[in-house]
């Protein structure tokens, strides 16, 4: 280890824990409170590729690069967030390809290292200038794919009517053990939030989900997903209601994974502007 520069770590046999423990486990001169700005610093990197999620999961034979020594300032070149792979960008809106692990926007215990807060230090980078981005969806962080913002106030207005008002085209690709005994089929179950949690409740909101399967093996099936409604977690909940939990879901019982197995794979809006459906598509991630 060249602990003057960075210190370049491979993490040993064991389970699986997050970021921010590992961190501290492995520096031993490291808190986890350290470990965590350290990655919101964004000096943290997992696998070559620089990590702002102090939540992500970590595996055996991961390795991990921490730039400069720990405890001291942040090196200035390790202040520009990674590049989020932009899918489009106009005056209006700017969409992303979100990865698995990282937060959509900030929340109470996740205020650095968001796609949103991460997104606008990248613009400030490229531009030379502050871009505030505002928020008309999310995907939970587990999830990876298209994530869309809006640039302006009038376009955030138009663009979360027309997500309340269901015109929206939303596309999800899943992993799920098993095979479905069709095809395809359409999930339409009520739903309820409980806590963290939701949950099927004939008393909750309205919920529909179409889904087809792209492909099946003896252990597995893809499937793609159509929700014709935005419940929170409503495709993970479907999924598990038919028994089928997606693949790394451990909040409703999915098989073992290295990440919450489902992407966005496209979505499909009303431009703010100009009113013509603009598609916006995300390739399926080779995990």
């Amino acid at each position: 280890m060249h602990r003057d520069d960075a210190t370049t770590m491979t993490c040993p046999p064991g389970e699986s824990d997050r970021l921010d423990r590992t961190l501290a486990r492995l520096l031993p001169e490291t808190s986890r409170g350290a470990a965590r700005r350290l990655i919101a610093d964004g000096r943290v990197f997992v696998n070559g590729r620089r990590c702002q999620v102090a939540s992500r999961t970590i595996w055996p034979g991961t390795v991990l690069r921490v730039t400069g020594q720990p405890g001291t300032a942040a090196e200035p070149e390790a202040a520009p967030a990674a590049g989020l792979p932009i899918l489009h960008e106009d005056a209006t809106l700017i969409a992303i390809d979100k990865p698995a692990g990282m937060p959509s926007s900030p929340t109470r215990t996740a205020s650095a290292g968001t796609a949103q807060t991460t997104l606008e230090q990248q613009l400030l980078a490229r531009d030379g200038r502050a871009t505030r981005l505002f928020v008309v969806h999310r995907l939970d962080a587990g999830t990876s794919g298209v994530l869309l913002f809006a640039k302006t106030s009038t376009a955030a207005a138009a663009l979360g009517a027309a997500f309340s008002e269901s015109r929206i085209e939303k596309v999800y690709v899943a992993r799920v053990p098993g095979s479905p005994a069709t095809p395809h089929g359409t999930i339409e179950l009520a739903l309820a939030t409980a806590g963290r949690k939701t949950i099927v409740s004939t008393s909750g909101r309205p919920a529909r989900t179409d889904w087809e399967v792209v492909t099946t093996d003896a252990r597995s099936t893809l499937l793609r997903l159509r929700p014709d409604t935005g419940r929170m977690h409503q495709l993970r909940v479907h999924l598990r209601a038919i028994g089928h939990p997606i693949a790394g879901d451990r909040l409703y019982g999915g098989p073992a994974a290295p990440r919450l197995m489902l992407h966005a794979e496209r979505l499909v809006v009303p431009h703010p502007r100009t009113n013509a459906p603009l598609a916006l598509f995300a390739p399926s991630p080779f995990d």
